[in-house]
């Protein structure tokens, strides 16, 4: 059973939606915001486990993921992704992105 916008305001104002009624909401997009990344992610990348980044490590990455693409990439644009990560993300200039650089928020429940 397909529900109209203004039927299922009505409905669940007198709380009346029937069973297994489909019901389809209308989400309007306001913005779009960099949120956090994966701790997950984090860790697959720091392979030494030293909970920095370094240019080796996301070099690394980078390649493995570049690998998994259907159009090959030469190596200046590689490296050119690789500063970008680095002139974006290592606010201290020391050469390596810590959790807090890239973003990473743990959450106790995870």
């Amino acid at each position: 059973m397909w529900l109209s916008s203004a039927l299922i305001n009505h409905l669940c104002a007198e709380g009346k939606i029937p069973p297994n009624a489909t019901l389809m909401f209308e989400i309007e997009l306001y913005a779009v915001t960099k949120g956090p990344r994966s701790i997950e992610t984090f860790k697959q990348i720091d392979m030494d486990n030293d909970r920095q980044l370094s240019k080796a490590e996301i070099e690394l990455y980078l390649q493995k993921d570049f690998e998994k693409d259907a159009n090959p990439r030469d190596k200046s644009y590689q490296k050119a992704v690789l500063e970008d990560i680095f002139k974006k993300n290592d606010h201290n200039g020391d050469g390596f992105i810590s959790p807090k650089e890239y973003n990473v928020h743990q959450h106790d429940e995870l």
